[in-house]
């Protein structure tokens, strides 16, 4: 089977900028008019590449949900009490259509196509046909759109999605913002997601697949298997397979790879399974052993490994859930960076390519459903979650569900996790199952109904006093335990301030939530604890909504060990002093206090000894625990804080300075975009000394020479600036045309209607060979009359770098030219289409010429469209780039681009 990436030039606009009715055609096939249509002119749409996020391209408005990202994305208001919102304007609906060719040569091919997320609820139309309804806004799904395809002629599909109804809690995103794939093979295929591998450690793999035989004749093949270790087959075998027409059969083999390379952590070894029958399907794999042991923790591969792990939502800065490749690669290296070994999806099913980032580079994952329960569509999305995951090393243990307040204390919904346990084992035995639960000590409902007891905070302890895990666990000796979330402190990315009426907290993670945890709190526990696996903390990224414990203003949340923008907070080198071996020693927060005060100085290090000296004069030696984050309380003196330290014999400096006015903004570069990803430009402040400014928040404006900003961002949860500037459209209006003899000024937009047909009354004259004589009937029929041919021009200049034209309504049959030139008409394309329903916009490249523009109509009494040739607004028009701004937090910002980096940013002003 051909992967083909299906990103590419889509359109897209919202709902209530249509004027059209939009008939999903339900009653007949293909009929569906509007937006749905086969074949439609909707060239004055937005031009787009997927992944795709509305939401995030909205401005932040404090009176929608503020607790799902502050984007007016539902008719909820911002504390999702009331019915209604106060919002003039909500963009809950938006559609995205494309239109394609298939070679004739294709015909006989099966063609499929994948959507690997949309949020949320989504309706699917190809060639005007309905498909069906998504309304997970997280698993993928695939469609069989063969039976309904024309090769060699245009094709299209189109796609209606409504955010109106949330999943989370937090912001979740609006539009089709994973990737679209089409999937072509021919009539004997194997089945999408239906082949397995599993492995053992001695290097024993047994797999199956699916075969798919969709022709009138008996299939009957040999089926050739091989496992690869990059380019080296490591071993192979065959075996045979009769499929009868119109069937599907299960087959399997037993390989064996000698002297397997097992996949873990720190070295993350792939094989790639390739079974060929015809069609040919390919599965990467790791081999590897995960084990929960109720005594001693987690185990891969035999050896004991601490999870230290991270609960992740699944959007960023600037591009809000809309993540290309390359992002979902910088945050796992990221956390890898920080010492992360483990990634919980939290609480939904993540993108595939996040999952390939963690097989790569070596991370270990809690796969998540998003809906807990036996109903059918939480069996729905289970199975297409544990379908297309299970093959992926990463992958070490299911979640099943996460703080199901209203029944996770009851009977029911212990047998409601037994009952998806047994689900999730049909599709996969291979790997652990935990519940996510919040509710402390409690050993009833579904805590009790998975194998490994899974922890939402050490501090929920159910009234049980003192160590109520420790309790726990000597009442379930037999069920592992894991810390499925904890930690839940808040914390900015620099200053030791809590002020609450600016959203300020300290940057060093000692605010938590009443539920929470510090730093030092959990992990010291985590570490020390020999039957606790392990812990994910909350959160390992900042993400937009929830943020506590600002829930009603700020638009973003503060639990972050790093930023929403990838920049790290202080608390990250915390995490990697106690998580790697690397010697660390990080000075926090900064060296610009004001004359007199007391600066509060806090250390970062896993550093036997650190000492600390202000302008080279020691202020005192620490020996800190293990654990421990020295901090001292000093006279600030302006110049140069220096900690010097020692770890198994190597010394380890970090400095701050006390940093003068900002002179320059540097720029550099992050990550690189590649072809189809984002880029991460950085924005820096410095003194005229070269020293960066920490508490620096003045405002950047700044332009691309080349390539395309997507988004900005600073990290801070406060932030009501937007993330998205859209461009500006700028036009040139044309009021009048002339016939020849008159001059005709363009009228009011012309009504949105169709006249379809007339009901009439008639004779009709008999017909000799039905032998039935006269008759009277009624019948719907339009009238006649011979078509009458307008042709109407205008004379226009000084339009140089104008892009289109753009005419709101046409009338009739229309085509319009450009210095006789044809750009288009309104001709209908297909039965379904009503040309008299939108604006029409023809692209075309305006230079310094005079320019005529001719439209020609053929109008007559019979036209189902408007009769005025042209109507509403005439404009030429272009898209402008306006320079962005973004204000700096703590010294800093980022720019996330296409085709572009550092040397193309032009700073304009600061």
């Amino acid at each position: 089977m051909i992967k083909q990436n299906f990103n590419k030039d889509w359109e897209f606009t919202f709902d209530h900028d249509l004027d059209h009715f939009n008939s999903f055609g339900f009653d007949m096939y293909s009929v569906a008019t509007g937006a749905a249509v086969k074949i439609l002119d909707y060239s004055n749409w937005e031009k787009i590449d997927l992944p795709h996020d509305w939401a995030v391209r909205l401005p932040k408005n404090p009176y929608a949900n503020v607790f799902g990202g502050a984007r007016a994305t539902t008719e909820f208001n911002r504390a999702m009490s009331e019915q209604r919102s106060k919002l003039d304007k909500i963009y809950n609906i938006g559609w995205y259509r494309k239109q394609f060719m298939l070679d004739e040569s294709m015909d006989g091919k099966r063609i499929f196509i994948e959507f690997e997320g949309i949020f949320r609820d989504a309706a699917v139309w190809v060639n005007g046909e309905y498909m069906t309804r998504h309304t997970s806004g997280y698993t993928s799904f695939i469609i069989d759109i063969t039976d309904h395809l024309i090769f060699g002629q245009k094709n299209s599909v189109a796609v209606r999605v409504d955010s109106s109804q949330q999943e989370g809690w937090w912001y979740e995103g609006a539009g089709i913002y994973r990737n679209v794939f089409l999937h072509i093979s021919d009539p004997v295929y194997f089945k999408h997601n239906k082949t397995v591998v599993k492995s053992y450690t001695d290097g024993r793999v047994e797999a199956s697949a699916v075969i798919v035989n969709d022709t009138e004749t008996v299939f009957s093949d040999t089926v050739k298997w091989s496992i690869a270790d990059g380019d080296v087959t490591v071993a192979e075998t065959n075996t045979e397979v009769t499929v009868p027409p119109y069937s599907e059969v299960t087959v399997r083999a037993d390989l064996t790879v000698p002297s397997p390379k097992l996949w873990d952590v720190d070295s993350p070894n792939l094989y790639t399974l390739c079974v060929e029958s015809g069609d040919k399907a390919e599965v990467t794999f790791g081999i590897r052993s995960a084990v929960f042991d109720p005594d001693r923790g987690f185990f891969l591969n035999g050896r004991p490994l601490r999870i230290h792990g991270a609960c992740v939502h699944q959007d960023f800065g600037g591009v809000g859930v809309a993540l290309t490749d390359n992002l979902q690669y910088y945050k796992i290296k990221r956390l890898k960076e920080m010492g992360c070994n483990a990634y919980r999806c939290s609480h939904h099913a993540p993108s595939p390519t996040l999952l390939r980032a963690c097989d790569e580079l070596g991370m270990m994952v809690m796969d998540e459903v998003r809906t807990f329960g036996t109903s059918p569509e939480a069996i729905e999305q289970l199975t297409a979650l544990v379908e297309r995951d299970r093959n992926h090393p990463s992958i070490i243990i299911w979640a099943i569900g996460n703080e199901q307040f209203a029944v996770q204390d009851l009977e029911w919904s212990k047998k409601l996790a037994e009952k998806v346990s047994r689900i999730l084992k049909g599709l996969d035995d291979t790997r652990a199952i935990t519940y996510a639960g919040n509710n402390g000590n409690t050993d009833s409902g579904a805590n009790i109904g998975v194998e490994v007891r899974g922890i939402n905070y050490m501090r929920n302890n159910g009234g049980d006093p003192g160590n109520w895990i420790k309790n726990y666990h000597e009442a379930h000796p037999t069920q592992p335990i894991i810390g499925t979330e904890e930690s839940s402190y808040v914390l900015s990315r620099g200053g030791h301030i809590n002020d609450l009426s600016r959203g300020l907290v300290d940057c060093t993670g000692n605010v938590s939530m009443l539920w929470g945890t510090t730093p030092r709190g959990w992990v010291q526990y985590s570490e020390e604890c020999p039957y606790f696996a392990g812990s994910f903390m909350w959160t390992g990224f900042d993400y937009h909504g929830e943020g506590n414990p600002f829930v009603y203003s700020n638009p973003s949340s503060s639990f972050g060990a790093i930023d929403i923008c990838g920049m790290e907070k202080p608390v990250f080198y915390y995490y990697r002093s106690w998580w790697t071996s690397e010697p660390t020693l990080k000075l926090a927060p900064h060296w610009n206090y004001k004359d007199g005060e007391t600066a509060k100085i806090t250390a970062f290090t896993n550093c036997e000894t650190v000492t600390l000296y202000v302008n080279g004069k020691s202020v005192g030696t620490r020996n800190p625990a293990k654990f421990e984050t020295p901090t001292w309380e000093i006279p600030f003196e302006a110049g140069t804080l220096t900690a010097k330290g020692v770890k198994d014999g190597k010394e380890v400096t970090d400095e701050l300075y006390t940093a003068g006015k900002k002179a320059e903004i540097r720029v550099s570069d992050v990550l690189d975009g590649g072809d189809d990803g984002v880029g991460i430009i950085e924005l820096d402040a410095y003194d005229e000394n070269g020293r960066f400014c920490p508490l620096d928040s003045t405002a950047v404006t700044f332009e691309l020479t080349s390539g395309e900003i997507v988004g900005v961002g600073n990290g801070d949860p406060v932030s009501y600036d937007y993330e998205y500037k859209p461009k500006r459209e700028e036009i040139h209006r044309i009021f009048h045309f002339s016939d020849g003899s008159r001059v005709i000024t363009v009228p009011d937009k012309a009504e949105n209607r169709a006249i379809r047909r007339f009901d009439m009354m008639r004779v009709n004259s008999p017909e000799p060979w039905l032998q039935e004589g006269d008759r009277q009937i009624a019948a719907y029929v339009f009238t006649a009359g011979a078509p009458e041919i307008k042709e109407m021009t205008t004379v226009v200049s000084d339009v140089n770098g104008y892009e289109y034209i753009e005419i709101e309504r046409l009338g009739g049959d229309t085509d319009v030219y450009i210095n006789g030139e044809k750009v288009g008409d309104n001709h209908r394309h297909w039965r379904s289409d009503w040309p008299n329903t939108r604006p029409f916009r023809f692209y075309y490249p305006f230079g310094d010429d005079e320019y005529e523009i001719k439209v020609v109509s053929k109008l007559t009494n019979t036209s189902i469209y408007p009769c005025e040739p042209v109507s509403g607004h005439v404009k030429l028009g272009r898209l402008i780039d306006d320079p962005w701004t973004v204000r700096l937090h703590y010294g800093r910002a980022r720019i996330f681009v296409k085709g572009a980096n550092a040397g193309d940013v032009k700073i304009i002003k600061r």
